[in-house]
């Protein structure tokens, strides 16, 4: 067991996700395999298939390749906020605006003009800032349009401490929220918090095991009967 310091979310997220499956379909059926790649060339971190009671197949997937991406913004933003460059900006456009105003005689508006600059100048940079953050959180959880799944989870090492009072980690839970993406984390003491259920999506074509390389594989082995784990 990993001990507290090195807690990662790969550790735990496959043996959490299949006991989650296990009870929500009362089976022990389930086909777990790693690095599962689609035929359009994309790559699940994790798959978990399984035969549901109506004989129909069910796929989640799972990403985890993008936690120590995700880990690093949030916890940055929440210790920080935005960058400290903001008050350089502004300060910059303080004394440009001062001295040009100075130097063509506005008398009264050249203190007025430099501080609206300033405030100007300052609020969007923060504006800037904090829209090309979440565009980067919102970029990250792209990776999703190419793991097709009735379900799909994301798995952060993180602790969920880090989502209270932090707007950037509001904004992720708000994406997942939207795009119906489940949301796991595992922080230093190794407990895995479900943070955001996933919503089922509905496949238009057959099943969502149609998208991926091993589908004969894993039809073979769910309506077989056999189950294995895959490395």
């Amino acid at each position: 067991m990993p001990n507290q310091k090195d807690s990662n979310i790969e550790d735990f997220a496959f043996d959490y996700l299949k006991s989650h499956y296990s009870t929500l379909y009362s089976t022990k059926g389930i086909l777990i395999s790693k690095a599962e790649k689609t035929k359009l060339h994309g790559t699940a971190d994790g798959i978990f298939a399984l035969k549901k009671p109506d004989n129909t197949l069910f796929i989640a997937s799972l990403n985890v390749s993008q936690s120590q991406q995700l880990a690093r913004l949030l916890n940055r933003y929440k210790k920080n906020g935005l960058s400290k460059f903001r008050f350089v900006t502004a300060l910059i456009a303080f004394a440009a605006t001062t001295f040009f105003t100075r130097s063509l005689g506005y008398g009264i508006l050249s203190w007025v003009i430099p501080v609206a600059a300033t405030l100007v100048i300052f609020v969007t940079h923060s504006l800037l800032e904090r829209s090309y953050l979440k565009h980067k959180v919102e970029k990250l959880l792209n990776i999703f349009k190419a793991q097709p799944a009735d379900e799909q989870w994301l798995g952060i090492s993180i602790s969920s401490l880090a989502f209270r009072h932090n707007s950037l980690a509001k904004h992720l839970l708000n994406l997942c929220e939207r795009r119906g993406i489940g949301l796991i984390t595992v922080g230093k003491r190794a407990k895995v918090v479900q943070l955001k259920d996933p919503r089922t999506n509905t496949c238009h074509k057959g099943d969502f095991v149609s998208h991926y390389v091993t589908e004969a594989h894993i039809r073979k082995t769910l309506l077989g009967g056999s189950f294995l784990r895959v490395a």
